[in-house]
């Protein structure tokens, strides 16, 4: 989270690199380092079965497309069109432009044979929409899923074929029906079949049901016809339209009832089961109805969904949001009570008993997962297991020796690699965790993949022998700049993409935190110095040095060099030394003796920030050194990423032993100097005192009232910001600086009740 301070529509916590800006208030920039609701984009990899490292916060269409693959079950072609078609119907649909529109692909393929030539298509219908004279209105008449199947056809090429098929498609806006001759005589068995399904689908776009009845119940009973399987759905869909005249209507609704029934039970049929299913539940899912919900589950457990997926993984996705309701793990707003989770009703499924296994935030979910994996030995379950699993778990349980078995051509084998590593670290098997990340990092397997390289290059940093080693595996390339309100990690998020501001490798949290709380001061100036760091960062690990140098009383003339601060250099006396640099730090309002995670500052250097991210907070607030750039308070818990916040407990070599006592020492002295006002402002005022003829001086005293006003404040602060006028006002007030000053702002923010404040609120 990033900055302090108040605005009007809006609580902003700043200065530390710490904001919580809610929704009526400005969306600030965020680094995105590894997606945690969707996977990496294009999705089309995917959806082919290159999972890469699973994330339990995955959208759970996604987890449902990664059980598939987990289980051997797969996707066939068919079955990947239409989970493209999916995400095409779905507000995501415009992420990477995944998704066919059949009709306009049939009309491309049909635009290719010249002879005979294409009908025309009007505008206004689209070559789907029926127009009703009556009552002046358009309706959907022609559905996509008959233009796939005139698509798939048409790759044989029949002449004769394709004039029919014509004929079959200007039924969907003509009013006169067009119905193709039979088929005549030498005519071959498979063009006598098509021609049949031909003139049954041109008697059912021409709304004459009766006809269309009788020759798809004919075509069904022809177990030789290619076409008899989608004939059995089609008598569903037929009576379903038939269920629309008042007249009929309670027969027609007893023979579809029949008819699905019939269909669902037959497993030669499987391949039309999730189509069937969608019409007969078309009127509304029956959102209680557990073995509706139980069913659903086992058609996307099943092979052979091909053209009915798309709508069976849509009434799934939609059933399970509404059982689980509030109790989503995964859910962005916090609901002060929350309903209870029903958990039996996920469990009579293994797909959704996997969900929400995998997705659960209890500890308990570890143990059923075990379980379950012992159970079944599916990989599906041994990743559930491996996810929720730690150090003290796991002895006994063989969960590191069937990771370790995986083969790389697995689905699995990414999500696997990664928690036996990560379980490797946490047992201090150091060498093995490197060895194994590098392995990974430099194969193909996670080639454009860049949300599982930076989860790997976690594990590398986390694994490394030196110092030098942690930094070179750092900073890494975010997959998404992005603003803080865009929780669902959307591609092109309103107009933002258009400022969005260009970065390069930057630093996650898990660095951040090391760095700010585990190294000691000469291991951060010998980062700063060493150049290693990307641009991005190189000023910044200067600044970060430099400012928690001053206040820890190291020598900076090496860092003052590096930064041009040739004042710094050519004071000779210590307290001119720490003047100079405080004069210095008062000129960058981004300086902060600790990192930002992502991107840390969105006003360029040396220019206040708007809402108070200028200069730093108390360092011995949580806040301060786990700054989360730009993260809203309430999603920030739901927008952590849990694979990499599971690598919590490693803490690499380098921070170990003597550079952790030293690193605490430190931490502990900072930790009593209060906010930036506080400590800049008693190294001025005491120079001040011995120093009153300092032409510096009255420049100083100014900007630490700005500096009190402008950034963050603690409990006192404002008793700084005082003083510091009146010295101002008192001693030097002919000076520009003190006309330019003629008056002071009494901060009474006080940054750790609003801390509270916020965390009892959330």
């Amino acid at each position: 989270m990033k900055r302090a301070g108040v605005a009007v529509m809006f609580v902003v916590l700043a200065a530390a690199g710490w904001r919580a800006a809610q929704a009526c208030g400005p969306d600030f920039f965020r680094a995105v380092f590894s997606y945690v609701r969707h996977p990496d984009l294009p999705r089309t990899g995917f959806i082919n079965g290159r999972l890469g490292v699973l994330q339990p916060t995955f959208a759970r269409s996604y987890l449902v497309i990664a059980y598939r693959y987990l289980n051997g079950i797969g996707m066939n072609a068919r079955e990947r069109e239409q989970a493209s078609d999916f995400y095409a119907d779905r507000d995501t649909g415009t992420w990477d432009n995944l998704g066919t529109s059949w009709a306009w692909r049939w009309r491309d393929v049909r635009e290719q044979i010249k002879t005979p030539s294409p009908p025309k298509v009007s505008l206004v219908t689209e070559g789907q929409m029926r127009y009703d004279p009556q009552t002046h209105s358009f309706a959907l008449n022609c559905a996509e899923d008959g233009f796939p199947v005139a698509v798939h056809t048409l790759q044989a090429a029949f002449r004769s074929w394709l004039g029919a098929q014509d004929l079959v498609f200007r039924n969907c806006d003509e009013q006169q029906p067009q119905i193709p001759e039979a088929a005549p005589p030498g005519m071959s068995a498979q063009l006598r079949q098509d021609r049949e399904y031909q003139i049954a689908a041109a008697h059912f776009y021409a709304g004459d049901l009766d006809a269309a009845l009788q020759s798809f119940r004919r075509i069904a009973q022809d177990a030789a016809s290619p076409w008899s399987a989608i004939s059995h759905y089609l008598v569903v869909r037929t009576l379903l339209r038939q269920t629309e005249d008042a007249a009929r209507a309670t027969q027609a609704a007893a023979l579809l009832s029949a008819e699905a029934q019939a269909i669902l039970a037959n497993p030669k049929l499987s391949a039309v089961h999730g189509m069937t299913w969608n019409l007969v539940q078309r009127s509304g899912i029956r959102e209680r109805d557990q073995a509706y919900f139980r069913d659903l589950a086992r058609l996307l457990s099943s092979k052979g969904q091909d053209d009915g997926l798309r709508e069976v993984l849509w009434n799934y996705t939609g059933m399970y949001d509404h059982v689980i309701g509030s109790a989503d793990p995964n859910i962005t707003y916090h609901y002060e009570k929350p309903a209870p989770t029903d958990t039996a009703r996920f469990r009579d499924a293994d797909l959704t008993d996997w969900i929400f296994s995998f997705q659960s935030r209890d500890p308990q979910a570890f143990g059923h997962c075990l379980r379950r994996w012992q159970q079944t030995h599916s990989t599906a379950w041994l990743l559930a297991a491996l996810t929720h699993a730690n150090a003290p778990r796991i002895a006994g349980t063989g969960l590191l020796e069937a990771a370790a078995a995986i083969p790389q051509d697995s689905p699995g084998y990414l999500t696997a690699r990664f928690h036996l590593l990560r379980l490797y670290e946490e047992t201090n098997e150091r060498a093995a965790a490197r060895d194994g990340a590098d392995e990974v990092l430099s194969s193909a397997l996670v080639r454009g993949m860049p949300s599982s390289v930076n989860l790997f290059r976690t594990l590398r940093m986390l694994a490394a022998p030196s110092f030098e080693d942690f930094m070179r595996f750092a900073p890494r390339t975010p997959v998404m700049v992005t603003v803080q309100q865009n929780i669902g990690e959307v591609p092109r998020f309103f107009d933002y993409e258009e400022r969005t501001p260009k970065t390069g490798d930057l630093l996650d949290a898990d660095a951040t935190k090391l760095l700010n709380r585990n190294t000691p001061f000469r291991l951060l100036k010998e980062a700063a110095l060493n150049g290693s760091l990307p641009p991005d960062l190189q000023r910044e690990a200067l600044m970060t040095a430099f400012a928690r140098g001053l206040m820890l009383g190291e020598d900076l003339s090496e860092l003052a060099r590096r930064l041009g601060e040739t004042a710094y250099l050519t004071e000779q006396s210590e307290d001119g030394k720490r003047f100079a640099g405080a004069f210095f730090l008062l000129h960058h309002p981004e300086a902060r003796p600790y990192f930002a995670t992502g991107i840390t500052r969105q006003s360029r250097p040396g220019r206040l920030d708007p809402y108070r991210d200028n200069w730093w907070c108390p360092m011995d607030i949580d806040i301060a050194l786990d700054s989360t750039a730009n993260y809203s308070w309430f999603s920030y818990d739901k927008l952590t990423n849990r694979q990499q916040a599971s690598t919590a407990p490693v803490i690499p070599e380098p921070f170990a032993g003597d550079n952790a006592a030293e690193a605490a020492q430190e931490l502990d002295k900072l930790g009593k100097l209060s906010a930036a006002t506080d400590f800049l402002g008693a190294v001025v005022l005491s120079f001040a005192k011995s120093h009153p003829a300092d032409r510096r001086i009255p420049e100083a005293l100014y900007w630490l009232v700005r500096a009190g006003h402008y950034g963050c404040a603690d409990t006192n602060t404002w008793k700084t910001t005082r003083e510091s006028f009146r010295v101002l006002q008192l001693q030097y007030g002919k000076t520009d600086w003190a006309k330019r000053t003629p008056t002071w702002f009494k901060n009474t923010f006080d940054i750790r009740r609003q801390i509270e404040d916020l965390k009892s609120q959330n």
